[in-house]
């Protein structure tokens, strides 16, 4: 027992639990990023993260340690004004995702850093200045993140600042160097998993420490810290904020390294779009955090503030998880800015001529990176005070990659020049700011004279902003934007009757109107209920019956929509989103205040609100519901007049709470319905033009063919009637075999290709010719059948040595083996090299073509997926559904410019002697 004591007084749980997540992290990174090849693998995975993987990575590089004990120090310190700033960045995401996202199209492919995007914009010298300038910033953050990991060391775990400092930037140098940005996302989830758990729990804690959100709370527009408007600071960081919602403040490189990872531009608003809600949520916590420790610690140094909350009021092991949890948040930054630091560095700023091999570029990259680490955790081990060089490098990298990327992506021609004035500008403009001590006005400040240096060239020069399409060195000019053009572009999106009746009819086509069902369901809601209520006031209940009555004599409207008069039925789609707004928000929003926000009352606002997102799309709801409540909200003031209910904090954060939860479940499980109508008609667009495509070339040959035989046939006549010889006849009559021949192998072709079509939108395989066959016949009649197209036969090596048969469809599979082919020689050229042979059950189909760029291997099998514009993407898809209908699959690798493999594995057993053997076991059972 004394043993075991003594052990127990040396023994930390917390400190182990800590040391259990670094070494985690260390061994996670560290397999993750192993057996990389090239620099793509190093800097963006070659896109093969998903959506999920990708929103992770995203949110542990944005948030970090200014997000979180940075934001919970400037709220204990200024109060609750500091949120005019904090929802600058959630703004500035869903700009770039309804705006920017889209653009992020295939001008981009390849490129692996924010400085290949300035090079493709303004040029070579561009890409060299900012890659240093990048690497200068990020560097900079690294080392501010590494000086707080160092203070959080020495604060909660007793260590010396100088070894935290060590341990964990040692951790991150070593797996961010060894496995570049695939062992950064990877460890990125598991710090994500820490820090989205730890985060809700020491704002639980310190919250509940407090007394309750309405202790957190209380003294709203009379206590300084929780006054916004009569702050002193409010429009500094009003500043600040206006700042932060720019669009281009996301145009860090880190995070525009995140984007070149994605896959498709839909994919980066996806995660975009995540990140702005998820971002909304977290704003909310480190002010609950910061306004907690304001009454539990109204005289500790603010950067310590969460350490001592860990430390006070967390009991052993949910410590320990907590420490992890903060050490996650500034690492998962920090190994972000190493990466792109590095990359920056060795691909855009030092030359490379030198390295001719992928693993010489990789080397070296790594190099690089370990040297911006070390550089890192020397400026952290001296422990500097770099706050005005941060602030200096922040506002710099903005408008050096922000400015000009922002015209670039969204298609404006661009000058180099404008680039150039834009950076002297920001400069200047950033020491000016700093040398008059203008705090939180800098950012603005840079990022105004920038902007104004930017454009100065292209009005000189250009007369304007031009819209251009960049796709190559000389883009075609599309627009000039104008004032005149501005100012109609303005007015045609002002809310005016005829573009609101515009809107509504867009959007009833596209999503549109389940009438009748909820027609019936308020008529019923509306009236009948409320004559079983009687205990309202009088001046208050015949305005309700007003209401509810008008409600449902709306919904009647909706019911006999069939019978209005023809002229009206144009304008069904704007009835019926009025009548939702009325029937939803506004009557509920006016019976809610009413009723003083009784909880019956906060039911049926809920239900309102996940009623209407089932109802129609994400932006009509948005617009619908806020309209509606604020409706709502000004007729209770002009009609009823009485002064709005006093209720308690505990009742209006339920009300915020509830809606809230309400419109998120609508918009990200209701939506469902928005997306898979989007879906359909994107699939049903494509197959049009897919059906379209492949029939019209063999209708055209088809064409062709028969107006030669109309002419053939009309000198036929002539020859005969003039009594001429007969050998002309013979000759044409063989032209007019040659010419059914080609009909019917055109026409054959233009069947088949529809009964692909058709085939593919299917989920199997129907087909009446389901027999066994052997493989080399299948083959050798695809060779005879279709041998005239392929240009070079002797080109074809086929070796069958074990010519096993197969159990499926003989035209289903000739028409598999055609398409191999057809690929091959579409993409290989004529003279291409093409090998078959077998191994036990599988089928080898090779050639030495083009290959397939490695980010793209992952979805050719998908349906529809094409980066050909003669293709319709169906064609492997056709032959992944008919392997799998036969219990096989195919498989396919390749390397680019060296060759495409095609494995076709078929199943061991055919299908019918499963069939016999299930049989015979059936009968010996019985027997």
């Amino acid at each position: 027992m004394v043993e075991q004591g003594y052990i127990m007084q040396y023994f930390d749980i917390d400190k182990t639990i800590v040391l259990i997540f670094l070494m985690a992290t260390l061994v996670i990174g560290i397999i993750a990023g192993k057996d990389l090849k090239n620099i793509r693998e190093y800097a963006i995975a070659n896109k093969s993260f998903g959506t999920p993987v990708l929103l992770i990575t995203l949110l542990a590089t944005m948030v970090g340690g200014g997000s979180t004990t940075g934001d919970v120090a400037q709220i204990f310190e200024d109060g609750i004004v500091y949120l005019l700033a904090m929802i600058g960045p959630i703004i500035s995401a869903l700009i770039m995702a309804y705006y920017i996202a889209p653009k992020f199209d295939g001008r981009f492919d390849g490129m692996i850093s924010a400085s290949d995007l300035i090079k493709y914009f303004y040029g070579v010298k561009a890409e060299k200045f900012s890659g240093i300038a990048g690497f200068i910033a990020c560097t900079t953050l690294l080392a501010m993140q590494l000086i707080a990991l160092g203070h959080l060391a020495a604060n909660i775990l007793n260590i010396n600042y100088t070894y935290g400092v060590l341990i964990t930037s040692g951790l991150i140098i070593a797996y961010s160097t060894f496995g570049g940005i695939k062992s950064i996302t990877v460890t990125a989830i598991l710090q994500f998993a820490m820090l989205i758990i730890m985060v809700p729990i020491i704002a639980n804690v310190a919250t509940n420490q407090v007394g309750g959100l309405g202790k957190v709370f209380s003294g709203i527009g009379t206590e300084p810290h929780m006054q916004i408007i009569n702050h002193p600071k409010f429009y500094e960081y009003l500043l600040l904020g206006l700042f932060f919602s720019l669009p281009f403040s996301l145009f860090f490189p880190s995070i525009i390294q995140r984007f070149l990872m994605a896959q498709n531009n839909k994919q980066i608003a996806h995660i975009t779009y995540a990140y702005a809600v998820l971002q909304i949520a977290m704003v909310f916590m480190v002010i609950c955090i910061g306004l907690s420790t304001l009454k539990l610690y109204p005289s500790t140094e603010p950067r310590v503030l969460i350490p001592s909350l860990i430390n006070d009021y967390l009991p052993p092991l949910i410590k320990g998880l907590a420490i992890s949890g903060m050490i996650a948040v500034l690492m998962s930054t920090a190994d972000s800015f190493l990466n792109s630091a590095g990359i920056l560095i060795a691909h855009n700023v030092m030359p490379q001529k030198a390295l001719k091999t992928e693993l010489g570029k990789l080397n070296f990259m790594k190099l690089c990176t370990l040297t911006a680490g070390l550089l890192a955790m020397m400026i952290a081990m001296r422990n500097y005070n770099i706050i005005s060089i941060l602030t200096l490098s922040c506002s710099l990298i903005l408008s050096i990659f922000g400015i000009p990327l922002f015209f670039g992506i969204l298609g404006y021609r661009v000058l180099k020049s404008s680039f150039w004035l834009c950076s002297i500008c920001s400069i200047i403009a950033s020491i000016v700011a700093n040398s008059l001590n203008m705090g939180s006005a800098i950012p603005i400040f840079t990022a105004a004279l920038g902007f104004l240096g930017y454009i100065i060239p292209l009005f000189i020069l250009k007369q304007g902003l031009t819209k251009v399409l960049s796709n190559t060195e000389s883009p075609k000019q599309v627009s000039t934007v104008t004032y005149e053009k501005m100012i109609k572009m303005i007015v045609k999106h002002l809310p005016t009757p005829k573009n609101i009746y515009r809107y509504s009819k867009t959007k009833v086509e596209n999503f549109g109107a389940n009438h009748l069902m909820f027609g019936i369901f308020c008529c019923v809601n509306y009236i009948v209920p409320y004559f079983m209520w009687t205990h309202q006031k009088p001046l208050n209940y015949f305005v309700m019956l007003s209401l509810r009555l008008i409600a449902g004599l709306l919904c009647v409207g909706l019911l006999f929509k069939e019978y209005w008069p023809k002229r009206f039925k144009k304008y069904f789609p704007l009835y019926w989103h009025l009548t939702l707004m009325y029937c939803l928000p506004f009557v509920t929003t006016v019976m809610f205040i009413v009723m003083s926000a009784d909880v019956e009352w906060l039911i049926n606002l809920t239900l309102a609100i996940m009623l209407l997102a089932m109802l129609v799309d994400w932006t009509s709801f948005i617009i619908i519901f806020l309209t509606g409540v604020l409706l709502g909200y000004l007729f209770y003031e002009a009609a009823i007049g009485a002064p709005i209910p006093q209720v308690d904090f505990d009742t209006v954060y339920l009300s915020i709470y509830v809606c809230v939860f309400a419109t998120l479940i609508g918009l990200l499980f209701a939506r469902r319905k928005e997306i898979d109508t989007e879906e359909k008609l994107e699939v049903m667009r494509f197959f049009g033009g897919a059906m379209a495509h492949e029939v019209k070339t063999p209708l055209a040959a088809i064409d062709m063919c028969a107006q030669h035989i109309d002419i053939t046939l009309s000198r036929m006549i002539s020859t005969l009637e003039s009594g001429s010889s007969g050998n002309s006849v013979l000759k044409e009559c063989s032209e007019l075999k040659d010419l059914a021949l080609t009909l019917r192998k055109i026409s054959s072709q233009g069947i088949n290709t529809v009964g692909n079509l058709l085939m593919s939108l299917k989920s199997s395989v129907i087909a009446e010719d389901k027999n066994e066959y052997y493989l080399i016949d299948c083959i050798d009649h695809v060779l005879v059948e279709f041998g005239r197209e392929f240009a070079k036969l002797e080109n074809i090596d086929v070796n069958i040595p074990c010519n096993f048969k197969f159990y499926g469809s003989m035209h289903y599979m000739e028409q598999v083996f055609q398409n191999l082919f057809n690929n091959a020689y579409k993409y290989g050229g004529e003279n291409v090299n093409i090998k078959i042979w077998t191994e036990d059950n599988k089928l080898i189909f090779e050639d030495n073509g083009r290959g397939i760029p490695s980010q793209d291997l992952p979805y050719i099998f998908d349906r529809f997926y094409t980066k050909s514009k003669d293709g319709t993407g169906i064609g492997l898809a056709f032959c992944r559904m008919v392997m799998e209908d036969m219990e096989g699959g195919i498989y396919c690798k390749s390397e680019l410019n060296k060759y495409t493999q095609f494995t076709l594995e078929f199943p061991k057993k055919l299908k019918n002697e499963e069939l016999k053997e299930e049989e015979k076991s059936i009968l010996v059972t019985a027997g």
